[in-house]
């Protein structure tokens, strides 16, 4: 038994877990700073170790080493539909029934709900990348990404099972009666029950099959579950089930009326018994269910039980989908990414030379452990957690800009190479962890509230925030404690491209408020004017045109999406290919409605292949003849054309919208604790105003809104909170250690931060330049977005931000300083509160 414990990689993972945990308790406890620098060594390797395990598990290293397998074969990530692509199910939802058994018309609330249901069952943590949208009346299609023919056949019965869950009372006979029955159907033998067959194995691992009487009428149905987790180690195959306060008052009510060690409970269903246990005791809220084959088998069904469908769901068709950007689009886009990083790195490394190298390590530490965690927990690499991991590289460099800026400005007074280091991570901690835990909070309210695509980036930005946080204030700190302890560094040389000349920021106020009321005026009536027309397919819906061949006919899908995009249309259009069940192959274009007659000549025309044309039949299978007696010809490659609904809805828009809106109060609330309410006011201001103006500019650019630009508007929110937050805690920290006027000080501060905030920008800027230079026309309208967030974030944070903390301020007639002043002393005097 020990040892079926052990080989559960989970209790592995659990175990690593609580060891790092206590090592990182011992690591924060302890004052000696070479007992700090090998417990953090020691830290800092075994989250490496593990990370990269998880990317590559051990029994696949040896063949990545000796060059067997491919790095990219061998590793446990996974890419969304967008990248890699994946399966796809066309499901049509059937009408429920009622108690009489007659069917109940279907209804466009039946279709969403049973959307809801499949999103909810499929993708319970936001890491799937789902694309689920309504076809026609009554179907759904749903593509899911990287999931294997082989895979899809599970996914298959996940979603056609209905989950209706039934607690029934079995006879007291049973055992007698039920054998009776099952000889003599035809005749109801005993009124009230029914005729089961419970099936199951012993303990040689035999099928057993055993008939049983169970109640028509449920005792106890699923409508009450409120939560259900599968169980692990010894109990795999269970399934623990809690009931809410109803359900758990009724299922009481029953079982104290049973015959304890004597009557049986069946548990059914969709209208089969999986177990049929004797009841011991009286039951409460909690019991659980048998009958499992394995933890997988248990976990599909606890996410069923959970999403149960009020209408049945019939699998029509299963295909394989191509990646939705196609081949080309992604190998242009990763290696303009890894271009742009690379070009990073090296600015980095030439700017801050040796500490840039530790930098560099603290960087790929960061990315390694990224990638293992998203390798760990099976969550997928999508085009908005793309966005995700670029905003958690920024944010990475930011930190260890951050640092070094201040590891300046300390050798620069005077200090040792050893004090200048341990001053700097000192005081660059209050800015990163501030910055950051600004930003987490936005990530995970996006994460509770959000949906979909959202949820995807959420994730990925949470697990980039707190590795950047661990590469840049423990991984970096290691490696200058070892360096520093060797007497490895006696000098440390950087490069200074920025003045250290004072500026009036705040006096530019009045211009800098009027150049943003004019761009924020000129974007809302963009908007306004544009209205309808500036939202893409992902958000106005459209049609879906389908040309399906037989055998090894097939058309390029880069070549049709290069036609594609030669042509005039209203709304963009989206191209990928499928495969079916039969092998054949399907293009398929996503559409505006009134483009599907231009699409469909201007691809005609650029095949020859589209242009074939055969006799046409009639419903007999005879050829049409037309007046002149002669056949009719059609097109040997006929076209399928039905209208889809908007892949990211209403309600998508509206959790999104309102999981930002919570994260701003948030995050509202936190700067007013850590700092003043005047500050957070500063924050607020700015994120709307970037938000606004970029959005005003992708429009006028003539782009249309998309699912690329919801992972970038996302991405500008997080970059925008990040910047600003860093040269607030400058300002809080100036206005409390210097004397002079709040504006002189201030304007200090803010030029204090100006090289940091200019270094960041141009580092995230250059990288995202060359993402949009060479990552193709779909990653194009993504870098742009990104491109105008980083310039109108930079611009922001110093000029709308900073100057509306100064203005309220004033307003108030409150003294900035002395608010600042008491608020550490009574942190001081009374830390609880604090």
């Amino acid at each position: 038994m020990l040892a079926s414990l052990f080989s559960d990689d989970r209790l592995l993972v659990f175990l690593a877990g609580l060891g790092l945990l206590a090592l990182f308790f011992w690591y924060f406890a302890t004052d000696f700073e070479r007992k700090k620098r090998n417990i953090g060594t020691i830290i800092v390797a075994l989250i490496a170790v593990f990370s990269m395990l998880a990317i590559v598990p051990k029994e696949k290293w040896m063949d990545v080493i000796t060059g067997k397998t491919p790095i990219a074969e061998a590793s446990n990530l996974k890419g969304g539909i967008d990248l890699v692509g994946g399966s796809s199910f066309t499901l049509r939802v059937q009408p429920s029934k009622d108690t009489n058994g007659e069917p109940i018309p279907l209804s466009s609330n039946s279709v969403q709900q049973a959307i809801k249901t499949v999103e909810d069952r499929l993708n319970a943590f936001g890491t799937s990348d789902l694309l689920i949208i309504a076809q026609g009346e009554d179907r759904i299609l749903v593509q899911m990404p990287g999931v294997s023919p082989q895979a899809a056949e599970e996914v298959r019965i996940t979603l056609e099972q209905i989950a209706k869950l039934e607690l029934k009372t079995v006879h007291p006979e049973s055992r007698i009666l039920a054998d009776r029955v099952a000889a003599d159907p035809e005749n109801e033998i005993v009124p009230g029950y029914e005729l089961k067959v419970l099936r199951d194995t012993d303990e040689d691992g035999k099928a057993t099959a055993e008939n049983i009487l169970v109640s028509r009428r449920a005792s106890l149905d699923g409508s009450y579950v409120v939560h259900a987790q599968e169980l692990y180690g010894p109990y795999e195959g269970k399934l623990s089930v809690e009931l809410n306060s109803d359900g758990a008052t009724k299922m009481f009510d029953l079982t104290k009326q049973m015959r304890h060690g004597q009557d049986r409970l069946a548990i059914v269903l969709d209208g089969e018994v999986l177990s049929a246990p004797v009841v011991q005791s009286s039951l409460g809220k909690n019991f659980e269910i048998s009958g499992m084959e394995n933890a997988a088998e248990a976990k599909s069904l606890a996410a069923a039980l959970l999403n149960p469908l009020k209408n049945p769901l019939l699998v029509e068709e299963q295909r394989a989908v191509s990646a939705t950007l196609g081949k080309e689009t992604v190998h242009q886009g990763i290696f303009a990414g890894i271009a742009g990083l690379g070009l990073t790195l090296i600015f980095v490394l030439i700017y801050y030379r040796f500490a840039g190298m530790i930098a560099l390590i603290g960087l790929a530490f960061n990315i390694i452990v990224l990638f293992g965690t998203m390798a760990m927990f099976g969550f997928t690499f999508t085009l908005p957690g793309i966005a995700g991991i670029i905003l958690t590289i920024g944010v990475a460099v930011d930190a260890n800009v951050l640092i070094y800026e201040r590891l300046r400005e300390e050798l620069a007074a005077g200090k040792s190479i050893k004090a200048a280091i341990s001053a700097a991570y000192d005081k660059a901690f209050s800015a990163i962890f501030d910055a950051n835990i600004t930003t987490l909070i936005t990530a995970l309210i996006l994460f509770w509230r959000a949906s979909g695509t959202v949820k995807g980036f959420a994730v990925t930005l949470t697990i980039g925030i707190l590795a950047s946080m661990l590469a840049a204030l423990l991984c970096t700190r290691v490696l200058f404690w070892w360096f520093s302890d060797k007497e490895k560094i006696k000098k440390l040389n950087f490069m200074n491209l920025i003045p250290n000349r004072a500026f009036d920021f705040l006096g530019q106020r009045k211009l800098a408020f009027s150049v943003s009321a004019v761009l924020l005026l000129a974007s809302i009536s963009t908007l306004g004017i544009k209205n309808d027309n500036a939202l893409g397919i992902d958000f106005a819906g459209g049609a879906q045109l389908t040309f399906q061949f037989e055998g090894d006919v097939m058309i390029d899908q880069t070549a049709a999406h290069d036609v594609i995009e030669s042509l005039t249309l209203s709304k963009t259009a989206s191209s990928f290919e499928e495969t079916n069940s039969a092998g054949n192959h399907l293009l398929t274009v996503r559409c505006a409605v009134e483009d599907v007659p231009v699409i469909e000549e201007g691809l005609r025309k650029s095949f020859p292949v589209l242009q074939e044309q055969v006799p046409a039949l009639d419903n007999n299978g005879q050829p049409k003849l037309d007046g002149a007696n002669e056949p009719v010809l059609e097109y040997k490659w006929q076209t399928n054309v039905e209208t889809v609904s908007a892949s990211l809805g209403k309600e998508f828009l509206t959790t999104a919208v309102w999981a930002l809106l919570i994260g701003l109060i948030a995050i509202m609330i936190y700067i007013t604790v850590r700092f003043e309410f005047s500050f957070a006011l500063g924050a607020f201001a700015a994120l709307i105003h970037d938000i606004i103006i970029c959005l005003g500019f992708v429009v006028l650019s003539g782009e249309e809104l998309s699912l690329i630009h919801v992972g970038a508007f996302l991405t500008i929110a997080g970059y925008s909170i990040n910047d600003t937050i860093v040269v607030f805690d400058r300002i809080r920290e100036d206005l409390r250690v210097k004397r002079g006027d709040v504006k002189e000080v201030m304007n200090n501060a803010i030029t204090s931060t100006l090289s940091r905030t200019v270094l960041t920008s141009i580092t995230t800027f250059v990288a995202v330049l060359v993402l949009f230079i060479f990552g193709g026309t779909a990653l194009r309208d993504f870098s742009f977005t990104i491109m105008m967030g980083v310039v109108i974030g930079t611009y922001s944070s110093i000029f709308i931000a900073s100057p509306i903390v100064y203005m309220w301020s004033k307003l108030r007639g409150i003294n900035l300083r002395r608010e600042l002043l008491d608020a550490n002393l009574e942190a001081e005097v009374n830390p609880a509160k604090s």
